[in-house]
């Protein structure tokens, strides 16, 4: 079933390449648009096929439920979508200052002989395969973590580097540079006469720069929300530092947890050998799926409102 699943998800985008190249332009790109509407949905349904054992004999409990026990093929995903939603929370509350700050930084603070270069140096480091970042984690900004919240909140606070925070802050970093491209992008195409109006009300630089920012605030919005689209699919970095604790909530930020896309990268090895197993990962996708269609639908409204 997998493989005509991903026949049919290919053959359209095919279809409307060769309806874009050799048909009119026009119906080419609308082909292109109904076509992944069609591959998102074929995807939920996929999920929904697969997930299915599970539901059928948990039904909406395997979201609900914080049990992972393949012994007793007893399966929750609770926990991977609190730890999804958390890590993502903490990686947008440090990505949306930071992108704000790169984006003003290059277009506003820098020589212009200096801002192509820096402008490439960001956009880089959203190239770097993740796995790098992950041991960057593990061996520096972990044990940095643990022993700066250590030092405030008392010994024992963070009793482990791999833990919510970690993943969380390294996300940040990872999906920086993916705000900071949109927001820069829309910073350098505001009007120059709307710069010199807001000077000549006797604005000053600080107060230019947020007239700016709201100007341009779609892009801000979507920036964001891009990044937050990638944080909450990070795999590999996240894997590796995140703890990967399975079968209770976590205690807090400073303790470990897991993801959805980190548990299904570290439990699909094995779930062959569970009757329920590859169900509950499925269901799990299906989850994340479905949250991203959420995130996805609230960037737009809030795009197409104050566009």
């Amino acid at each position: 079933m997998l493989g005509f699943v991903l026949a049919v998800l290919v053959f359209p985008y095919l279809a409307a390449a060769f309806a874009l190249l050799f048909l009119k332009m026009r119906w080419g790109l609308r082909a292109f648009g109904v076509f992944a509407l069609v591959a998102v949905a074929l995807l939920i349904a996929m999920f929904l096929a697969y997930a299915y054992p599970i539901l059928e004999r948990e039904g909406l409990a395997v979201f609900t439920s914080a049990v992972w026990d393949p012994a007793r093929e007893e399966y929750g995903v609770l926990p991977a979508l609190v730890g999804t939603l958390v890590t993502s929370a903490v990686a947008i509350s440090l990505a949306f200052p930071m992108a704000v700050g790169v984006a003003v930084t290059i277009n506003e603070v820098l020589p212009p002989r200096l801002r192509p270069l820096f402008a490439s140096l960001v956009d880089l480091t959203a190239t770097m395969p993740t796995v790098l970042y992950g041991l960057w984690g593990i061996f520096a900004l972990g044990p940095l973590l643990q022993s700066a919240v250590n030092a405030v909140f008392g010994p024992g606070a963070m009793p482990s580097q791999y833990s919510l925070l970690t993943a969380g802050v390294l996300l940040a970093v990872m999906v920086t540079p993916y705000a900071a491209a949109v927001i820069r992008e829309g910073y350098a195409a505001v009007p120059r006469p709307v710069e010199e109006a807001v000077y000549s009300l006797g604005a000053t630089r600080l107060e230019t720069v947020l007239v700016k920012l709201r100007h341009i605030r779609n892009y801000v919005v979507g920036g964001i929300f891009l990044a937050l689209g990638r944080a909450m699919g990070e795999t590999v970095a996240v894997a590796m530092v995140v703890g990967g604790k399975l079968g209770s909530l976590p205690a807090g930020l400073f303790d470990g947890g897991i993801t959805i896309s980190s548990l299904i990268a570290l439990q699909f090895p094995n779930a062959a050998a569970y009757k329920y197993m590859t169900a509950a990962l499925f269901a799990g996708a299906l989850a994340l799926a479905v949250l991203g269609i959420a995130i996805n639908a609230a960037a737009l409204y809030l795009i197409r409102r104050w566009q």
